[in-house]
């Protein structure tokens, strides 16, 4: 079953449940005369806060969506709408830096894609951590997008340091980091909906802009060799919203075996990069890739490699590209089931897709209590 045929079926199982409740069964829906003030009997479609529950199975959402419930049938469904959206779980927990400040469990990593194939396009807020960073001049409202990064709570995106260093943006002619958005799917477009008119909410929330105020780089970036420790944190300028489109990813376990973990599956790779058109992607765009052995990459990087750089790629044409630099590779777990971060896009071959050629990436788990060390509320 197809996950638009498993929308369509849930939202009206839900529908019809509300209306039997109503009936007797259980009483916990509210009819339109007793909505709480400042609320209306409004369709489901035109309620946002709502919609957005729906749309992204936020979890819970279909007692909520019983709750609200004040009339109508489930092709017309109406609802007590709010003015504002439901809090979410914030990803900042009282405490002073740490551990305490990243999510765990079920509250990073939650996705609706099960699975995806090589090189296509992914699904509406399928990686809802997915990051675009933009460049060129402060207050440009049309920032060139040539980075990617990883949303790790509602404060901080991690990304490629070489995607923030001077030395790879201003004096190389593509100009400071000016914004971080999230929550994007389809650049071009504002907002972006899917292609399915039988859908009853068709399009998602606006994608969050944000400035970077404070950019983190590690402090040996590029000193052992060229592109060692390629890893930075940005501090968004505000918290972002999160939930539905935009949601972090979780930081892998503390000792990770990235092989191990995997188990013989393939990682994926996201991004907005270059593809085979040699032209950037206008969608969000994602592969999946095998993991390379140290000594198996080294081939293609003799003397270029650090212990805390991983490879991934080299089967067929299949490969993260330029513009994909920072973008997050990661896999499911199984307990909790969530998908988990295990490396940032470093850099590769000039050719991209060049077959039996990984690329590089870095080892998050390397630098974990970096980032522990890092952040701040």
């Amino acid at each position: 079953m197809s996950w638009k045929v498993w929308f369509i079926l849930t939202v009206a199982a839900a529908a019809a449940v509300t209306v039997a409740e109503s009936r007797g069964m259980v009483r916990e829906t509210r009819q339109a005369s007793r909505c709480p003030v400042g609320e209306n009997c409004t369709p489901l479609t035109r309620c946002q806060p709502l919609r957005t529950l729906v749309t992204y199975r936020v979890p819970g959402w279909e007692r909520r969506v019983r709750a609200a419930h004040c009339g109508g049938t489930p092709g017309n469904y109406r609802v007590c709408c709010p003015r504002e959206g439901f809090p979410t779980n914030t990803t900042s927990r009282p405490g002073v830096g740490g551990e305490n400040l990243l999510p765990s469990g079920h509250q990073c990593g939650q996705s609706h894609l099960l699975k995806i194939v090589f090189g296509e396009d992914v699904l509406l807020s399928g990686y809802p951590w997915m990051a675009l960073l933009g460049y060129g001049d402060r207050g440009t409202r049309n920032p060139d997008w040539r980075c990617g990064g990883v949303l790790l709570n509602d404060r901080y995106v991690l990304t490629a340091a070489h995607c923030v260093h001077r030395n790879y943006t201003v004096l190389r002619g593509i100009g400071p980091l000016v914004a971080v958005r999230l929550g994007e799917h389809v650049i071009s477009t504002n907002p972006d909906c899917l292609k399915d008119p039988k859908l009853p909410i068709p399009c998602a929330l606006s994608p969050q802009d944000f400035t970077p105020q404070q950019v983190i780089i590690h402090k040996d970036f590029s000193r052992r060799i060229r592109l060692s420790d390629d890893i930075a944190l940005i501090r968004l300028d505000r918290k972002a919203t999160l939930g539905g489109p935009v949601q972090p990813l979780c930081l892998p376990p503390v000792g990770v075996d990235i092989p191990t973990f995997l188990d013989g599956r393939d990682a994926i790779v996201a991004g907005w990069g270059i593809t085979e058109s040699g032209k950037s992607s206008d969608i969000l765009k994602a592969a999946k890739i095998p993991f390379v052995e140290h000594s198996v990459c080294t081939r293609t990087y003799p003397g270029q490699l650090v212990q805390e750089q991983v490879c991934f790629g080299g089967r067929g044409k299949v490969d993260s590209c330029r513009m994909d630099s920072g973008g997050p590779i990661f896999q499911v777990s199984n307990e909790p089931p969530r998908f988990v971060l295990l490396a940032i896009l470093s850099g590769g071959l000039e050719k991209c897709g060049t077959p039996g050629a990984p690329a590089v990436y870095t080892n998050v788990d390397s630098y974990r209590q970096w980032i522990v060390d890092s952040i701040r509320p």
